[in-house]
């Protein structure tokens, strides 16, 4: 691990153009060694594997959350009028997480479900606690500032350069800039109106580590930004390297409201 090192895309990531007057934000740099990534490739089937099986043996997925629209969001209301007058239910995150569920089970190897099952467990707890006493108005409110917090994050994404995308704690994509597209060669409205899942866009051993971090952090009392690396995987099964780091926004209640991801490629 490195501690207090100034990583070459941190000034440029979204989450801290927001963040700069509230936390520097310190990461922790997890590097795959060899021996690792051999064993999760043995483990798990290769991105290229996964792409194909994506495409014979689709998954059914959740129904899309708003009215297809055209432009940087493509699912949203892209005006805060329109938020406040579309949103009148709650959100049934349920649904991502059943998709998550099954996703691993027909995708990953069985080492890597347990992984996985483990991470889960470790927040699922609180998430529960802090649901509870939730009523049905406030899991309006919750849906409708996500809503309009993407709209300010479409803002954001317009002026920085970097490859960035906005999930949902389930992992259900919300928001994908450009430069991601560019990037992976996904694309933006696919992403979005297809209710794809970030994870779907990263290898195995990736897409646990991922969930390995989410668990640590979900519930800190800090916002600062997660570092680490990830290969994603493009449509035709190529994989990319990249650093990644990610922050997880919190709503009012103090649960997780949406991830703020950048990638970089790493030549």
């Amino acid at each position: 691990p490195m501690r207090g090192r100034q990583m070459p895309w941190q000034g440029r990531s979204l989450a801290h153009a927001q963040d700069t007057a509230r936390s520097s934000g310190s990461g922790i740099l997890h590097r795959l060694s060899p021996a690792a990534a051999g064993a999760a490739s043995r483990m798990s089937p290769p991105p290229a594997q996964m792409v194909a099986d994506d495409a014979q043996h689709p998954l059914s997925r959740p129904p899309t959350s708003g009215p297809a629209v055209y432009g940087l969001n493509p699912v949203y209301p892209q005006s805060p009028a329109d938020v406040y007058s579309s949103v009148s239910e709650p959100y049934a995150y349920h649904t991502g997480f059943h998709f998550f569920f099954k996703y691993i089970s027909t995708r990953l190897g069985k080492r890597d479900v347990l992984r996985v099952s483990r991470a889960i467990a470790h927040f699922r707890p609180s998430l529960v606690a802090l649901l509870r006493n939730l009523t049905r108005e406030d899991l309006v409110f919750m849906e409708k500032s996500l809503r309009r917090a993407l709209l300010e994050y479409e803002k954001l994404i317009g002026f920085v350069g970097t490859p960035t995308v906005v999930w949902r704690r389930t992992g259900e994509i919300a928001l994908v800039g450009k430069e991601f597209s560019i990037l992976t060669q996904w694309d933006r409205h696919e992403l979005l109106a297809g209710n794809r899942f970030i994870f779907e866009l990263m290898d195995a051993e990736s897409a646990v580590v991922y969930w390995e971090q989410f668990a640590v952090h979900a519930f800190e009392n800090s916002e600062h930004a997660v570092m680490t690396e990830c290969r994603l995987v493009r449509p035709d099964g190529v994989v990319v390297p990249c650093a990644f780091s990610f922050t997880i926004k919190r709503d009012l209640f103090g649960i997780p409201m949406a991830i703020v991801g950048n990638f970089l490629p790493i030549l």
